[in-house]
């Protein structure tokens, strides 16, 4: 398995999917999305492997999606990399006791939050302390969506997540349109923050990304099932590749070796 760009394979990884079962689709259209499911469409474009959460549901506190990934995880060890969603406001005891079970018991890679869908304030440190000291403790990446709404502010989030700098931060979607250049701006202060391509769709935008912080500490990501895999690949392995003049080694980084890379602190 490898993605083909200009003639050339490449391992490949999308760092940001979601998979999961509900009783009725939620804004996007998706009600049910499991390993099988992601994978077929893996194979359609040569990528290895994807990092999928639970879709989303207000007013949950995940555990059942939770489970349902390390069960689809299990199925597919090789190619699903499953994360868990949180919900912070249930309160610190719960997320704490929660990202416990997720990440030592069903040993679950990461941890996903939403501050706009969950409704939560990223810097708040009482909700969000319980998160940090979880992914320090297991040695697991965060990522947040970004952009739409102010709660979900790239400069926000990074309030605390400097505080904490041996923990990696990804910023999904890298603000959307109009935090992407807010993005830029906390991942080239912050060492521990990175940027992750889904969503983004207006050239210039992807642009400053790639130009201001390098191909080093940019994920490829699509955003599966709700934006089309095949579009998002293009987007980076074609577009971007062309205008930003990505060579073979920035390929190898954006599309797999920066996300293994945070991985590699679970040991």
């Amino acid at each position: 398995m490898a993605l083909r760009i200009n003639d050339a394979e490449y391992y490949a990884i999308d760092a940001h999917s979601h998979m999961g079962r509900r009783k009725t689709p939620l804004g996007h259209g998706v009600a049910s999305f499991l390993g099988d499911d992601l994978i077929r469409d893996l194979d359609e474009v040569g990528l290895e492997r994807a990092v999928a959460f639970p879709l989303g549901a207000s007013s949950t506190d995940y555990s059942e999606a939770n489970q349902i990934m390390a069960e689809e995880m299990a199925k597919h060890p090789k190619r699903i990399i499953a994360f868990c969603r949180i919900n912070p406001n249930f309160g610190p005891e719960a997320t704490a006791k929660s990202l416990d079970h997720c990440l030592g018991t069903l040993k679950l890679k990461g941890i996903k939050l939403h501050p706009e869908i969950e409704f939560f304030d990223p810097n708040e440190a009482e909700l969000m302390e319980p998160v940090y000291e979880a992914a320090r403790r297991y040695g697991v990446p965060i990522i947040f969506h970004t952009g739409m709404s102010s709660k979900a502010a790239p400069a926000v989030i990074a309030e605390l997540a400097a505080r904490y700098k041996d923990v990696p931060v990804i910023l999904g979607h890298m603000g959307v349109s109009e935090y992407v250049k807010q993005a830029v701006a906390v991942a080239r202060q912050y060492d521990n923050i990175y940027l992750e391509t889904s969503v983004v769709g207006w050239m210039p935008l992807l642009l400053e990304a790639f130009r201001g912080v390098g191909t080093g500490k940019i994920l490829f990501g699509s955003d599966h099932p709700y934006n089309p895999l095949p579009m998002e690949v293009e987007k980076i392995a074609k577009h971007v590749g062309r205008a930003a003049r990505l060579t073979a080694d920035d390929f190898k980084k954006v599309f797999a070796a920066n996300f293994l890379s945070l991985l590699c602190s679970q040991g």
